[in-house]
């Protein structure tokens, strides 16, 4: 297999990363978990709901937009942001998940600077 096609094949799974995470958060955990989720976060805890479909939204939304394309050297900001954050907070302690929610966020801020 050559460079481009693993890099297309990389460029899906990274959309469908995020797309499949908000869509089951809103689908299949429901927005109340979520809100349950980020109130034991104190960087969250003041207001659980409004940062539910922050990270929902932001989920869905740099999903989609990486799967077309568009924008990508200023939305991977949005996935790698999530997970960097998820890392220091939810993933805390969780040294394998910590990894590769690092890894993941790297290789979204790798898809922005694809030519």
């Amino acid at each position: 297999m050559n460079k481009e096609a693993l890099m297309k094949i990389n460029w899906i799974l990274l959309g469908l990363v995020m797309l499949v995470s908000g869509l089951l958060k809103v689908f299949v955990m429901g927005v109340s978990a979520v809100e349950g989720m980020l109130v034991g976060i104190v960087l969250f805890a003041w207001a659980p709901a409004l940062w539910a479909w922050i990270l929902i939204i932001g989920e869905i939304g740099s999903g989609a937009a990486i799967l077309v394309g568009w924008n990508l050297k200023k939305i991977v900001w949005i996935p790698a942001i999530i997970l960097v954050i998820a890392t220091f907070t939810a993933q805390w302690g969780d040294w394998v998940n910590m990894l590769i929610h690092l890894a993941l966020a790297s290789n979204y801020l790798l898809l922005g600077t694809k030519k």
